[in-house]
């Protein structure tokens, strides 16, 4: 925890102005799906515009860093925790309003599967590729999350952000920068709100093209163990789980941190895996395929705190 006075400081505005949730060194392996990593100082549940802005407000003043959780799904925290304010966007942002008949705005804090699930009520295309990816509109937004050639960014027009001061801003898809497995935003500012465009399709189409994604992940439908997903982005003209494979990584441990032994590139949590272990696996797995493929891999998972 941070001394004393900042301790202070966080209670004292949280009592008097909050009208969310707050927690005080809250575990994060509560809070990701690889259930690893140290406390955070204070985990903040906004429930509306205001309190998102009060809070980013409250940081800024007191040069408290912050950071935006969405689902926690792709996401790795350092074992000594994070030395701030985590802001969960899970409780608040949960509107969805349908504009005409294929648009929607939609909340940061909305899960995929809602989005989803009310596209195929009302017969709505182009989002059936985040059958299966879990996680909230938000970080799907920023990480540009896709699967099976769809990507967010075919079904984003724009995105409402609240930045620096309180100040409310409308972000077109020209200006995102969308890009494999990222899009920017202006340092500092949330997003909070996803306009989003679908297509007119039928009911039995969309249910069709669902239960085809759903059949090509099987595989990693299999992964009992707690994970993140994809560890690594896929190289240009190839795949990171092959590669993986096909060098024999499948089963590599470190501490309680394995490479999936039913995809190469997942890793993990046997039960006891600290992120240490992930990080060193990762930096193994790294390695080696650099040395005998030549190939380097960028990591897809965000790794955010401090060490031990």
């Amino acid at each position: 925890m941070r001394k004393k006075e900042e301790t202070v400081q966080y209670s004292l505005f949280f009592i008097q102005r909050f009208k969310g949730k707050v927690l005080f060194n809250v575990p994060m392996s509560e809070y990701t799906s690889f259930k690893i990593g140290g406390p955070a100082d204070v985990m903040a549940f906004p429930q509306d515009e205001g309190d998102l802005k009060d809070l980013i407000a409250f940081a800024e003043a007191k040069g408290f860093p912050f950071y935006i959780l969405g689902g926690g799904t792709n996401l790795l925290v350092r074992d000594g925790g994070f030395r701030g304010i985590v802001i969960n966007m899970s409780e608040g942002f949960k509107d969805i309003a349908w504009q005409e008949e294929t648009k929607a705005i939609v909340g940061a804090g909305v899960k995929l599967s809602e989005v989803l699930s009310q596209c195929r009520e009302r017969g709505l295309g182009g989002f059936e590729f985040a059958s299966g990816i879990p996680g909230t509109v938000g970080g799907a937004v920023l990480m540009n999350a896709g699967a099976y050639g769809g990507e967010m960014r075919e079904v984003v027009e724009g995105v409402e952000v609240l930045g620096k001061k309180g100040q409310k801003g409308f972000i077109p898809r020209s200006e995102l920068g969308f890009a494999y497995r990222k899009a920017e935003v202006p340092k500092g500012a949330v997003v909070v709100r996803a306009h989003m465009t679908f297509t007119k399709i039928t009911t039995d189409a969309v249910k069709e093209k669902i239960k085809e994604f759903k059949d090509r992940r099987k595989t990693t439908s299999h992964i009992a163990y707690p994970n993140a997903g994809s560890i690594f982005k896929n190289p240009e003209n190839g795949f990171a789980g092959r590669l993986i494979e096909e060098l024999g990584l499948k089963g590599e441990r470190a501490g309680d941190a394995q490479v999936s032994e039913v995809h190469g590139n997942y890793i993990v949590n046997l039960g006891n895996a600290r992120a240490k272990d992930v990080l060193s696996l990762m930096a193994l797995v790294r390695d080696r395929v650099y040395r005998e493929r030549g190939v380097v891999l960028e990591p897809e998972i965000k790794v955010i705190g401090e060490d031990l």
